[in-house]
């Protein structure tokens, strides 16, 4: 059975109804794997339909009971999952149960709901949420490791010469700035802080073209590589049951962000440097 006993949460009533879940999610697979008929699916989503209801339902008034911190993300991701159910409803109806949709929502059950009552569910009887520094210091990593990534498909960087380093009271020393607004479970923004030298570097690899002035070029560009940068960043943030969504990148003068002591990445290239920065406007 895919059910374990390490996803016990302690709560008897919770804990039942996540086996019946995981019992659900076993015989929909099973039943692909035997070719059933329609009906047997309709069977099955009426049951995940109305079973996800009562069960959200008694999970969050649980959560309410010990005044848990976390509830209004989880309740976001109740909402989110039950949207999910219903719309592969219409998918099967629409495509006559084809096997491949439902392969599908059986793959999207199963990773929900492992992940979902392994880790997320966890967190209630463990009486936490992440606090911000641990948003600080996930969100910097997966931006910056982001970036390096784009950075090499599109300039080429020898592996060895790029180094990162979390830095702590750290004054921003970029010469360009490049801010994307975060909004989502994170609310804030994430900041780029070019050094000259890695900017004209960057795009005259790209361009094969002799710049010499960080001109509109140049901060188009940059625009263009933080943006899928922090695109890609959203994508794993999201697989791990954050939603952060990006908006379009802004370019800020230094004179902004002079004095201010901040936590984040510096990555050092070998030609030029880059300072990657979350600030968050939430509290926790």
């Amino acid at each position: 059975m895919m059910w374990k006993e390490s996803y016990r949460l302690g709560v008897d009533r919770i804990d039942n109804q996540h086996i019946e879940l995981f019992r659900m999610t076993e015989k929909l697979i099973e039943d692909i794997a035997a070719d059933a008929p329609a009906e047997v699916y309709r069977e099955s989503l009426n049951f995940l339909k109305d079973y996800v209801i009562y069960h959200f339902r008694d999970e969050e008034e649980y959560q309410k009971s010990i005044s848990y911190a976390g509830f209004e993300e989880h309740h976001k991701e109740h909402v989110s999952f039950t949207k999910t159910v219903l719309e592969y409803e219409k998918k099967l109806e629409e495509s006559g149960f084809d096997v491949s949709v439902l392969k599908d929502l059986a793959g999207v059950v199963t990773a929900w709901l492992i992940y979902h009552v392994a880790d997320t569910d966890q967190k209630i009887v463990a009486g936490k949420t992440q606090s911000q520094e641990e948003d600080v210091e996930l969100s910097v990593n997966l931006f910056s490791d982001s970036a390096i990534d784009v950075m090499n498909t599109m300039a080429g960087f020898e592996k060895g010469a790029v180094h990162q380093k979390m830095v702590k009271d750290h004054v921003l020393e970029g010469d360009v700035f490049i801010e994307l607004p975060l909004t989502g479970a994170w609310e804030g923004k994430a900041v780029f802080g070019f050094s000259r030298d890695l900017a004209l570097n960057l795009v005259r690899t790209m361009t094969m073209m002799d710049l010499q002035d960080v001109d509109e070029l140049v901060i188009s560009a940059l625009c263009e590589l933080t943006n899928i940068s922090c695109g890609n960043a959203s994508v794993l943030l999201a697989g791990k049951g954050i939603e952060c969504d990006i908006k379009p990148p802004v370019v800020k003068k230094k004179e902004g962000y002079a004095g201010n002591a901040v936590t984040g990445i510096y990555i050092e290239t070998g030609i030029g440097g880059l300072e990657v920065v979350a600030l968050f406007d939430r509290q926790q």
